[in-house]
């Protein structure tokens, strides 16, 4: 999901968004290790960089709020 909002956001915006998912990277390192934290960051490179439907845009964008909501808003 957090490699579809990269692709779905604008291009001024891409750079915050992978910021934000490396933000989320670094507490799976914390709370369930640097196996996880790399599995996270392998998926949102592959998800970047492959061609999807963007119809499915506003539904990885909303799932990805909730994520930043729940976990990097606090």
């Amino acid at each position: 999901m957090a490699g579809q909002v990269v692709e779905c956001s604008a291009d001024t915006d891409k750079q915050a968004q992978i910021s934000r998912a490396m933000e989320l990277a670094n507490l799976i390192a914390v709370h369930f290790g640097l196996k996880a934290a790399f599995t996270f960051v392998g998926a949102l490179g592959y998800g970047s960089g492959r061609p999807f439907d963007k119809a499915g845009c506003s539904q990885a964008m909303e799932g990805w709020k909730q994520i930043q909501a729940k976990y990097l808003n606090k």
